[in-house]
């Protein structure tokens, strides 16, 4: 009897032993299975073949939930690519690691070890206990919500649209907005709702609810019982509140005279707004004015915004909010003299200090290395600024852009699909795949001593 195609074993054991590589691997497999899709003629609009390399672009955005565009959703996808889109999205959101574990949940299987650890580095879990009660709660909560989300918006968007199409507009908006992915089936994000409270709070609360965290749910819904929230949960809450606050004023206080963007709206209507772009900001993609009209202003400060993102265990991407805050907090520490890094009066652990300062560096220095690359080859064509915007908001899975995304050439939207997906698997996530050694030192070297400052 012929015996099934097998891994060789290193290789087997390799991929087993290290679910970053698999997480990563699975990404790739998403991306690439969109890309051949998008490519097809009955995909387009036109009925002609999308150019791989901007398939392949749209592709990393949906599955990586970014919101980046080289063409646009509403005009140029048949109802064939636009499906493909949006299933892409919803996977990427609640993760390949967990519509594999359903997959095996629904063919009978039950989730072993290795399945639970690839679980645990998808959510970004402390420990393998409860993963599968917690990907259960994640999956329940985040079709409720979208279901929720598109029930409301139907209200507003039948009447406008007609049963048919208001429907598929609901239900894709609320995904993509959960999601924090940010495509749109408007044609021009939410400029045209741009007044429209009920739109716009609805979009910003779901975009708010998908990037704070399934594990801050599961804390948020236990504490009836337990009457207190872990410190993650009030780092995640805190941080996120100061954000959207923060990012609000600094909004109205740059743009309220801006005439090209919402100076003309009432007092009311330039906060909405303000805050509409303070939440959107963070891994959103929407856009509810036009973005390559802001003050040079604005748009350094929204750089920070975007640089931080979301929440670790969430559907949005970035630095993270609790990195950021562990980081500012570290430092502001060093500064008064003292040892411990202290939040909520309890002392953070020296390594998770490390690791947040590690993937602060690493972000910089990837997204000035990608912008520098892009810089290099557009030779002068577009300005830098916008250069630097368009790759961080890749690199943090924004998707808001300054409108330059579809003249790029191929080789800088190629770097742009690299930067998405390392953003969305998490630089750590992508190193240690590649670079996990099982085999760590027992040893330590003698300590040096340096100056610093």
């Amino acid at each position: 009897m012929e015996q099934p195609l097998k891994l060789p074993d290193f290789i087997h054991k390799k991929i087993t032993k290290n679910p970053s590589l698999v997480l990563g691997l699975s990404f790739i497999v998403l991306i690439l299975a969109g890309a051949v899709l998008l490519t097809m003629p009955f995909a387009s609009a036109d009925g002609k073949s999308l150019d791989f390399v901007d398939a392949l672009f749209t592709s990393t955005s949906a599955s990586c939930v970014t919101g980046l565009i080289v063409r646009n959703t509403a005009a140029a996808w048949s109802i064939f690519g636009k499906i493909v889109i949006i299933t892409l999205i919803q996977i990427g959101g609640l993760g390949t690691m967990t519509m594999m574990a359903w997959v095996s949940i629904l063919i009978g299987k039950r989730i072993g070890l290795s399945g639970r650890m690839f679980i645990k580095e998808q959510w970004s879990a402390e420990s393998l206990k409860g993963l599968v009660r917690l990907m259960r709660f994640a999956t329940l909560f985040t079709l409720s919500v979208e279901g929720i989300g598109a029930l409301l918006l139907s209200f507003r968007l039948i009447p406008l649209y007609g049963i048919k199409k208001g429907v598929a507009f609901s239900v894709f908006h609320s995904i993509s907005a959960f999601c924090n992915a940010g495509f749109d089936l408007f044609g021009d994000s939410l400029v045209s709702f741009q007044g429209d409270y009920y739109v716009t709070l609805i979009i910003a609360g779901l975009i708010i609810l998908g990037g704070l965290g399934f594990i801050v749910y599961v804390d948020l819904w236990h504490f009836p019982e337990k009457r207190r929230l872990r410190g993650q949960s009030k780092l995640v809450i805190t941080t996120t509140a100061i954000l959207l606050v923060a990012g609000t004023f600094l909004f109205y206080f740059f743009e309220a005279t801006n005439v090209d963007t919402i100076a003309a709206l009432p007092v009311p209507q330039k906060i909405l707004a303000s805050f509409f772009q303070s939440t959107t900001f963070r891994t959103a993609g929407f856009n509810s004015i036009d973005m390559g009209k802001m003050r040079d202003a604005t748009v350094f400060f929204s750089f920070l915004l975007m640089f931080i993102g979301g929440s670790p265990g969430s559907t949005a991407g970035g630095l993270k909010t609790t990195t950021f805050a562990i980081v500012m907090s570290s430092a502001f520490a060093t500064l008064k003299g003292q040892d411990d890094t202290v939040l909520f009066k309890r002392r953070v652990e020296e390594e998770t200090v490390r690791k947040a300062f590690s993937l602060f560096v690493i972000a910089i220095a990837l997204v000035f290395a990608v912008a520098a690359f892009i810089v290099a080859f557009e030779k002068g064509v577009f300005q830098f600024m916008d250069i630097l915007f368009e790759t961080i908001s890749a690199f943090d899975t924004v998707g808001v852009s300054r409108g330059i995304t579809g003249s790029l050439s191929s080789y800088s939207k190629l770097a742009l699909s690299f930067t998405m997906y390392i953003g969305r698997i998490g630089p750590t996530t992508f190193a240690m795949g590649l670079f996990h050694d099982e085999h760590k030192k027992k040893y330590r070297y003698a300590e040096g001593k340096y100056i610093v400052g």
